[in-house]
């Protein structure tokens, strides 16, 4: 009986351990917010290499076999696209910045978006200040989503990451 008691307390820690919290995206584990995504396109690999290292949002890229690793410049949220009613100020006045690392495979691609950070612009922040994504939206224990980041923010930014990182085609005559 003992010892049955302990194999279930045991698999309650070890599921508890390596849990994984979704929504819109974005991925709880071991106390790390990643958002992920995966896209279709019909470029080949060195196309979608090309397209990321001239697209403007990272400051450096680095290439390894068919992943893309890339450090990505401040990003801010637009209002206008995502709405303001009910989303925290501190979403809307504040940037975005992290690692992102881009895996290729034959017409798809997955970003993971990591260690994502919020910079301030002076109004909530201090102009340049960065907090980590779990200090604003995880509970004091980085288990889990604080509620209000489900409401509205997590949208926000889902939004805002799915167009971010979605190819832009070009018009024809630039090609």
């Amino acid at each position: 009986m003992l010892r049955n008691y302990i194999l279930l307390l045991f698999l309650a820690v070890c599921v508890k351990a390596f849990a994984q919290a979704e929504s819109d995206n974005f991925y709880l584990f071991e106390e790390k917010i990643t958002w992920k995504k995966v896209y279709e396109t019909t470029k080949s690999k060195t196309e979608l290499i090309e397209y990321f290292k001239n697209c403007g949002l990272f400051w450096t890229t680095e290439t390894i076999a068919d992943t893309i690793y890339g450090k990505l410049k401040l990003q801010k949220i637009d209002p206008a696209k995502t709405g303001v009613a009910g989303v925290p100020e501190l979403v809307n006045k504040t940037g975005i910045k992290g690692n992102v690392k881009i895996e290729l495979k034959d017409k798809k691609y997955r970003i993971l978006f990591t260690e994502i950070l919020m910079v301030g612009n002076g109004e909530i922040l201090k102009k340049g200040e960065e907090q980590s994504f779990e200090y604003n939206f995880l509970n004091k224990e980085l288990t889990a989503y604080r509620p209000g980041f489900l409401k509205k923010p997590s949208w926000v930014y889902n939004t805002t990451f799915s167009e971010l990182f979605e190819i832009k085609t070009k018009a024809k005559d630039e090609w």
